[in-house]
């Protein structure tokens, strides 16, 4: 899930900052630079590990700035395909169930994805999974008719555990303005019409697609399990 690139670059620094070391000076341009930022088909930039070398910085004509040639590694979020990992319930549509990692939140399960006798609910808003038996699957139909006590529901801010099916980039480029659709006063909110341009799914520039349609995935409440593992300190 996460690994280290090398790269190479040049990095101004600010003459406010000259009074400080270099080091923590090309480190925290380098972090403003990079930090939390997508890298064309290689992943999420999450800060600056280390750096390997740096000449001496040189000041050009014109705006006083230091520049220095530095060679450097970057911590990545870059998962592969098949690697299992867990995450959190962000939401629900009826397209997809979206997973966050509390710094990574563009994790989408679509209908596709999920495992058999699956179904989204429109009164709760949410899919669940129905076990029922040892048959064949029920039809969407079956499915609604199910009992609400019989269904295993993906309820926001549960631990889920997936895993990676496919990674998508995706250039976002602006289209034209469209009239918003009419509010109508008297329904809740979640029932107003949808802005589409705002669905994070169509925004995202890097999307990794996940499913839970195998043998011990999803919600891990399903399999007796708790959320330690996630966030828990690691012990050598």
């Amino acid at each position: 899930m996460f690994n280290l690139i090398a790269i190479k670059d040049t990095v101004p620094v600010a003459p406010k900052t000259f009074g400080l070391s270099a080091g923590t000076t090309i480190h925290d341009a380098l972090n403003k630079k990079f930090a939390n930022k997508l890298i064309q088909e290689r992943g999420l930039a999450l800060s600056v590990y280390d750096i390997l070398t740096a000449e001496d910085g040189r000041v050009t004509w014109g705006n006083g700035q230091m520049y220095y040639k530095v060679s450097f590694r970057l911590l990545m979020f870059a998962p592969f395909v098949g690697e299992v990992i867990v995450g959190k319930v962000l939401s629900t549509t009826p397209a997809y169930i979206r997973v966050s990692l509390g710094f990574f939140n563009d994790i989408y399960i679509l209908r596709s994805l999920l495992p058999p006798n699956c179904a989204y609910d429109d009164h709760e808003n949410r899919f669940f999974w129905y076990p029922g038996d040892d048959g064949p699957p029920l039809d969407e139909a079956g499915l609604q008719n199910t009992l609400k006590a019989e269904r295993f529901y993906y309820d926001s801010g549960e631990p889920i555990r997936f895993r990676v099916d496919s990674i998508e980039w995706h250039e976002s480029e602006p289209g034209p303005p469209t009239a918003p659709k009419p509010v109508d006063p008297n329904a809740p909110e979640d029932k107003q019409p949808a802005d589409e341009d705002n669905d994070p799914y169509d925004k995202a520039g890097y999307r990794i697609m996940a499913a839970v349609s195998e043998q011990g995935l999803g919600l891990m409440s399903w399999w007796g399990e708790g959320g330690e593992e996630e966030g828990e300190e690691m012990e050598e």
